[in-house]
């Protein structure tokens, strides 16, 4: 049972060798190839009366934005979803140079997704890192085998959050989009992996109510309600509201609570001048989870234990607390062209008295160290984006202009606890406890401000368009400030710069379902500092560069889409050289190919899937790894889906979801390998009409096989994956 409730106040040629690569493998199936054939449905139904039945059930259906929606834009649809990014203004999916995957509200409940490892699970690039069940670092992924930065590469709504080893309730929002590489001119400094973007749920005109109850193994509950609609009419004034609810006892002895709210307002000021509001509040807590699972040089196995297993000290806990706001003001200067102002703050509090866990050999000894920190972060940004289009002669000009300005301080724990030993055993036999070292006795926390960043960034891109062609040439200059402090308040070091990020794009439109590109990036992270065992200890390093190259494709037909890429990126990385001088001139390089697609094969019966090859290798680095492969990168992953609409039970639609993930070496040394594995996905979805409304059912089993299998985002440190699961839930919209 949870027993701190009271802290929550708290030209295609060229990919017949190389192959294809996805760009957006989450848009629901469900949602987008159930009607692929628009004809199809009066074959299926002949009788009159069934007909009738069926034109009501649809229009029912059609009502809610989150449920199955009744449509004839066949698989290709999600091509034509609007993206949000950054400074290249909102596209289409297929108007973008870019890799990229959106996945809307009603895949995520078709999914039963509560985290973003099961919102994009089906997308090849992606490669779970950890699990979010039980884990106090909270769910995350690598994609194309690149980390996505907790402080700057997460966005809500397209401005800044702090994500350090949090989960945000998916529940609470209506699209979650990735953008995939070196992302710096679109977004500003932040590691190459990409940027995963939340778009909350927004006001929209008609009256909505919807309430969902759910559970999921082993005894974890959920209850849900979203609400929206007009208080003044004629669009003065609009609303959203949405609340999540999770309690219970999860498959690996932890338990979990977890609320997440969202409100949102806009309306008119006039005509053309608009403004929007929203909130989101998140309060989790977490109990007897495991942090991290940090691996001894001299292990080179991995023993195969069960998902279930209790890795977590018993008296541990976990705390998080985050709040986000945003306003807005939306102005359309004319209809060609409209300007954006906006404001966020947000701020996380981590209270974290835990343990970090560490293997010693081969069959699973293992030591637990006490690990009590608490930390808090608080980001401000304001951000104007005026975006427009201008003709010249032949030429046409889609022009995106504006600046940011952001600040980020973090403050830590002068008092963190990392160096006592608490327990010993071996994970078969042994479970972890705090008994001897308690929160209450050693939990004394003294936070002082250890960072802070500050960002200006003015930017410009022109998208010129002529005939077929379109190229896309931008810049972003950052005057970007660093300071770092000691527990005492001394400052310790600083640093700015101010790189300039270009972006090129070359795009050809063979036919407006046809899309062959071309895309650079150059993009900066922050720099390292050497540590206090280095010659030249405390050094602090410049922003460190990184370059994308991507050569791509995107088909939209009727029945099917395609889209693929061949990718490069050459990232910066630190390392210490024999001399132990810490050095910045590292580099390693990860290159692949990707290829996903859907093809509706039947009206009723819609396959989708994907395949990434990559390759990452330590180009430069220390002579001990310059060759080897970078950690926790697998060589090849695949994923499938089959979705099928049963006939003469309208409504009940059933999937089949696979997933393979190909060894790859934990630790750049290459010395131990985990293996690969293969994950089986069942569910089931059945809408049925209720009077003028309608009530959806879902159930998932998750690893139907209960495969056993590691995770890991490399630097020798693993978690066990998830068990055979179940979940299920009910929902209704009035």
């Amino acid at each position: 049972m949870l027993q701190k409730d009271f802290l929550l106040s708290r030209s295609l040629g060229f990919f017949v060798f190389a192959g294809f690569a996805i760009a957006f493998p989450e848009e629901s199936l469900i949602a987008a190839s159930v009607h692929a054939y628009p004809k199809a449905k009066e074959e299926d139904h002949k009788n009159d009366d069934k007909s009738k039945i069926k034109r009501k059930f649809s229009s029912i259906i059609s009502s809610s934005s989150e449920n199955i929606t009744v449509h004839t834009g066949g698989v290709s649809r999600p091509l034509r979803n609007t993206v949000n990014s950054g400074a290249l203004g909102s596209r289409s999916a297929f108007d973008t140079p870019f890799a990229v995957s959106s996945v809307n509200a009603a895949t995520i409940q078709a999914r039963q997704a509560t985290d973003i490892n099961a919102v994009f699970a089906q997308d090849s690039s992606v490669t779970i890192a950890n699990s979010g069940n039980g884990a106090a670092s909270g769910a995350s992924f690598k994609i194309r085998g690149l980390a996505v930065d907790s402080l700057n590469g997460y966005k809500v709504d397209g401005l800044a959050i702090p994500y350090w080893s949090i989960d945000l309730p998916v529940e609470n929002f209506e699209s979650i989009q990735m953008i995939k590489g070196a992302s710096a001119f679109m977004y500003g400094f932040g590691a190459p992996g990409g940027v995963v973007n939340f778009e909350i749920k927004k006001p929209h005109d008609a009256t909505t109510v919807s309430l969902e109850a759910g559970y999921r193994s082993d005894a974890v509950f959920r209850q849900m309600i979203d609400a929206g609609g007009t208080l003044v009419d004629q669009g003065r004034l609009r609303y959203r509201f949405s609340f999540v609810n999770e309690i219970g006892n999860l498959f690996n002895g932890g338990t979990m609570r977890r609320d997440g709210v969202t409100l949102a307002f806009d309306g008119k000021i006039t005509n053309s001048l608009k403004w929007d509001a929203s909130m989101f509040f998140m309060k989790t807590l977490q109990e007897d989870m495991i942090n991290t699972l940090s691996i001894a040089s001299n292990v080179t196995s991995l023993p195969s234990i069960s998902g279930r297993t209790q890795l977590g000290a018993r008296g541990s806990w976990k705390t998080n607390d985050m709040k986000v706001v945003t306003a807005g003001l939306t102005w359309d200067i004319n209809p060609d062209w409209h300007s954006r102002l906006s404001y966020r703050y947000s701020v996380l509090d981590e209270d974290f008295p835990g343990t970090i866990m560490t293997l010693t050999d081969n069959k699973g000894s293992y030591h637990d160290n006490a690990f009590f920190i608490q930390r808090q972060w608080w980001y401000n940004q304001i951000q104007e984006v005026t975006e427009g289009h201008v003709d010249t002669g032949p030429f046409r000009h889609d022009i995106v202009a504006g600046i940011s300005w952001e600040r980020q301080l973090y403050d830590t724990d002068a008092n963190a606890t990392t160096n006592t030993v608490i327990s010993t055993g071996n994970i078969f036999n042994d479970i972890p406890s705090l008994s001897g070292h308690t929160p209450a006795d050693f939990y004394h926390s003294r936070l002082y401000h250890y960072i802070d960043y500050q960002q200006i960034a003015p930017f410009l891109s022109d998208t010129v368009t002529w005939r077929n062609w379109s190229l896309l040439a931008g810049f972003r200059y950052t005057w970007y400030n660093e300071n770092d402090f000691s527990p005492d308040g001394t400052k310790t070091a600083s640093h700015s710069n101010t790189p300039v990020t270009p972006v090129f794009a070359l795009t050809y439109k063979i036919d407006p379902g046809l899309n062959v590109y071309f895309s650079y990036v150059r993009a900066m992270q922050s720099g390292g500092q050497a540590g206090s065992s280095n010659v030249n200890r405390n050094e602090v390093f410049a922003p460190m560069e990184s370059r994308n190259y991507e050569l791509g494709v995107k088909i939209a037909r009727k029945r099917w889409s395609l889209t693929g890429a061949l990718f490069r990126l050459d990232s910066g990385t630190g390392y210490t050289n024999a001399q132990n001088y810490y050095m910045q001139d590292g580099l390693a390089r990860y290159q692949g190919v990707e290829i996903n697609g859907a093809f509706a094969i039947t009206p009723r019966l819609t396959l989708s899937g994907g395949i990434t090859y990559l390759s990452a290798l330590y180009q430069k680095a220390s002579v001990s790894i310059t060759g080897n492969h970078v950690e926790g990168t697998a060589p090849l992953q695949a994923s499938a889906q089959l979705h099928y609409r049963v006939p003469h039970v309208e409504g009940l639609s059933l999937d089949a979801y696979f997933r393979y993930v190909d060894s790859m070496y934990d630790g750049a040394a290459n010395t131990l390998a985990l293996p690969s594995y293969r994950i089986w996905d069942i569910g089931a979805n059945y809408v049925m009409p209720v009077g003028k409304h309608h009530m959806t059912f879902r159930g998932m089993v998750r690893n139907l096989g209960d495969q056993r299998y590691w995770t890991t985002y490399g630097n020798m440190a693993a978690l066990p994956g998830d068990p055979r699961t179940v979940s299920l839930s009910a929902r209704i919209d009035f």
